[in-house]
């Protein structure tokens, strides 16, 4: 794997990729919420392509249980997109790139995808992929990390510039329904690695980023505000930004932070638990999270191990009855509530 190669796949890994959660109703009072249940029925599927052929699924997204996309990185560009149909996952052969590092959607016909370091952007109208952007500067290299949008005419795609001489700088790409364009922003020299907004709570978005420093990577938290971008978090604890029901969590090692007024403020503290960051859900009393011993999860009371496993979690989806993780880059645990 080449030097380039390897700096943008270990970006979009350091961020630990979150997928968009199916949105539901956001009510603002805890007692009017459910706890979130437990009786799921689980199975495993373990992906596979031909036994030569080797590829490392990081993201997914789905527009029900029967529509799920997932998209990695590969040798070749036939085995880094798939797709679930509700019986079998399966590969897309569209060959679109060999490094399809993040993939968002808004329905089973409006499907987006980026690239890095290709710098591509791809849309899926429910028949075929197309390739809607593409970077052509021959001087230096974009690798675009993540793709998020709340409405088909407003998306954004974020990543990073590669001078090719050691140095980099974060850019924001956004589409309002006709073109693309980049974002007037100050040079940072980070990867962003993540971009999401609390839709029920705000009109700013936040980004997450990564400095690779001789000393350590450096993991920052940024807010974006028009083309304002301003750092709230700076530091060697991984970090994660998380959306789940309309508003905004940003996870900081073992505790979880809500932003508001200007200020990080611990919302829970599972610093005695083996916790270990991001999480997705349906609401503030039924969400998952990773942990050192597999999938967990909180309905309000307490953190439960649902499902123990040893394997790395890449990403989750999550629906009203159904939850799909990608575990190891290549295999599927699906659980179904009863």
């Amino acid at each position: 794997m080449n030097q380039n190669l390897h700096f943008y796949i270990l970006v979009f890994l350091v961020s630990f990729f979150c997928i968009n959660c199916e949105k539901e109703k956001c009510l603002n009072c805890p007692e009017d919420l459910e706890p979130g249940r437990r009786d799921y029925i689980w199975t495993v599927d373990t992906l596979k392509a031909n036994p030569w052929d080797l590829f490392y699924l990081f993201s997914l997204w789905g527009s029900s249980p029967t529509d799920i996309w997932a998209t990695g990185s590969g040798g070749a560009s036939d085995v880094t997109l798939w797709h679930y149909d509700g019986v079998s996952w399966t590969r897309d052969l569209s060959c679109l790139s060999s490094n399809m590092m993040c993939v968002f959607g808004f329905a089973q016909n409006d499907v987006w995808a980026c690239d890095a370091p290709g710098g591509g952007v791809y849309h899926y109208n429910g028949t075929q992929w197309t390739n809607v952007y593409k970077y052509k500067d021959t001087g230096t290299l974009l690798g675009l990390n993540n793709i998020w949008g709340d409405a088909p005419n407003n998306i954004y795609v974020v990543g990073a510039i590669d001078f090719l001489n050691g140095d980099y700088k974060g850019v924001i790409l956004h589409f309002n329904g006709s073109s693309w364009s980049y974002l007037s922003i100050p040079e940072y020299r980070v990867g962003f690695t993540s971009i999401k907004r609390g839709m029920l709570e705000s009109d700013k978005y936040y980004l997450s980023a990564v400095c690779f420093e001789s000393t350590g990577d450096t993991n920052k938290i940024f807010e974006l505000d028009d083309t304002v971008l301003k750092e709230i978090y700076s530091g060697q604890d991984r970090t994660s930004i998380n959306e789940m029901a309309g508003r905004i969590y940003h996870c900081i090692d073992k505790k979880i932070y809500k932003y508001h007024d200007n200020l990080l403020t611990i919302w829970k503290d599972f610093s005695s638990t083996k916790h270990l960051g991001r999480i997705w859900g349906r609401s503030e009393l039924d969400f998952f999270t990773v942990s050192t011993d597999g999938l967990t999860h909180y309905d309000g009371t307490d953190l439960v191990t649902l499902f123990p496993t040893k394997s790395f979690i890449n990403n989750i989806a999550v629906f009203e009855k159904d939850i799909f993780v990608l575990c190891d880059n290549k295999i599927i645990i699906h659980g179904k509530l009863k």
